[in-house]
């Protein structure tokens, strides 16, 4: 038996690679207008140019089926803007580009003081040839072994496209067909999660038109997404529990806390308790079984941010003590609302089923550890069971190799990142001849709009100078308090 974990992570495989030939025809395809857009759910409005761009499926076949991209733009308001543009990547992988742009325009908007911020949803995502399925989500419902493989034949007959052209290998060439078609010098990049996979291999494969990159929540070359996922949330888990053994006021009202953990999960486990709510997002009357994966998801998503961390101590006392178990399901179910309509399975799979999950070593991976987790191996082993069936795509030949590079880089780290922690970040140091890494003090995964984060990553992309990033101001960075009572921490 399964828990259906497919979530935002991370042999014969197609080769190709880029031809100037293939951008040139490229050049004349794209006219922007002006448009409002909207983020995941409908979120936001923010005003912008927007273009769609023709680009071919198989970028080997440049006259063959066409699928349509989207751009969207922020003119600089500079007199003579730079001759680069920057952009920024989303992760998931699955995850918009142009959704992130319009959920950090504040940020990011600052940014065109002196260049024009350029940002593409990668080919499977957002507006652009999204590879949706309904079969795949991540209701963390029981499954057994055939009907994962059902369901994931069943996503790859409702896709509209070829998913083997969907790869981080393939995006890369439109981000540099882009560039070249809107005559920019080199591209100034910011990669978050997954999106740093991207990032990094377009300064491999692009480093002279790449101006400077900023990578956060790093997932190195060499690491598969997916193997490592459930060990990771543990180490963050353990030192929740940790902190608030260590905080006077959440020690005293929650002294048990790891105890009620387990107890919790082992109820739930065991008996799954019906509830009637109103859904969180929606509104309506909603019936679940809350059963042990809807707890599981919601930790491991709680995990991500410090707001949503600061609450687990007293959801978990709730439960365990109070038999209060409605603030775990309307938990739950906000975030896999969040999450399901922010990502596109069918891109996520084509990515992890090209770039991850091929390479999985069984004999390196300590299943006794994975199973010690409150995550256990399911996660590992329900990609493994989609990607035996799913047809690796286009995959570049040292992708997973190390990266070297001499291009200007800020590598950014949460302390607390349950999914990408800063010795990630420390592992590509070695290969960067020009880079700085910055752990940002009590964050957790995508450290951009923290503190004075978004200061330091303009300021680096204006000078595109390391050595002139001045860090000192993240020690004023911190993690929330734990909530004590509804009300919030104590004074």
């Amino acid at each position: 038996m399964k828990l259906f974990f497919v979530g935002s992570l991370l042999l014969t495989l197609l080769s190709w690679a880029p031809t100037a030939q293939v951008f040139a025809e490229d050049t004349a395809s794209l006219n922007f207008a002006p448009c409002y857009i909207t983020g995941s759910g409908g979120d936001g409005n923010l005003q912008a140019e927007c273009a769609t761009w023709q680009r071919p499926l198989n970028p080997a076949q440049p006259d063959g089926e066409q699928i349509q991209l989207f751009v969207a733009k922020l003119a600089s308001t500079a007199i003579d803007p730079a001759a680069d543009a920057f952009t920024v990547i989303n992760g998931g992988p699955g995850g918009s580009s142009v959704n992130m742009l319009v959920e950090f325009a504040p940020i990011l908007q600052s940014f065109t003081r002196e260049r024009d911020v350029i940002v593409l949803d990668q080919r499977g995502t957002g507006r652009s040839a999204p590879l949706s399925c309904s079969s795949l989500t991540d209701e963390p419902e029981v499954y057994e072994e055939d009907a994962v493989l059902a369901a994931t034949e069943e996503c790859l007959e409702q896709l509209d496209y070829d998913p083997r052209y969907f790869t981080t290998s393939v995006a890369v060439d439109d981000l540099e067909a882009l560039r070249v078609a809107l005559g920019y010098e080199q591209l100034s990049v910011y990669g978050v999660s997954y999106g740093t996979r991207v990032a990094q291999q377009y300064m491999r494969q692009y480093p002279e038109a790449t101006r400077s990159v900023v990578i956060d929540g790093v997932v190195p070359p060499p690491e598969n997404l997916g193997g490592n996922v459930a060990l990771n949330s543990q180490t963050t888990l353990d030192s929740v529990f940790d902190r608030c053994a260590e905080e006077a006021a959440c020690a005293q009202r929650f002294p048990n806390l790891a105890a009620d953990f387990q107890r919790l999960s082992a109820r739930l486990r065991e008996s799954p308790v019906p509830l009637q709510l109103q859904h969180p997002v929606t509104g309506l009357p909603t019936d679940i079984e809350l059963a042990y994966g809807y707890l599981a998801v919601w930790i491991r998503l709680a995990l991500y941010a410090p707001e949503t961390t600061a609450l687990i101590p007293l959801i978990i006392d709730q439960a365990a003590n109070a038999q209060n178990f409605l603030p775990v399901a309307a938990s739950a179910l906000r975030m896999l609302h969040q999450l399901t309509t922010s990502l596109t399975y069918g891109m996520h799979n084509a990515v992890v089923c090209t770039e991850d999950a091929p390479f999985y070593d069984d004999d390196s991976i300590d299943f006794a550890a994975l199973d010690a987790t409150y995550l256990g191996r399911d996660m590992y082993d329900t990609l493994k069971i989609m990607c035996s069936v799913w047809p690796p795509g286009v995959l570049q030949e040292q992708m997973k190799a190390p990266l070297n590079s001499a291009v200007p880089t800020l590598v950014l780290s949460g302390e607390f990142d349950p999914i990408t922690p800063p010795a990630y970040g420390e592992a590509v140091m070695p290969g960067l001849s020009q880079a700085k890494h910055i752990v940002a003090p009590g964050q957790g995964h995508g450290t951009l709009p923290r503190g004075c984060i978004p200061r330091l990553v303009l300021e680096f992309v204006e000078s595109a100078d390391i050595s002139a990033v001045d860090d000192s101001c993240t020690q004023y960075l911190g993690t929330y308090p734990f909530f004590t009572d509804l009300m919030g921490p104590p004074p």
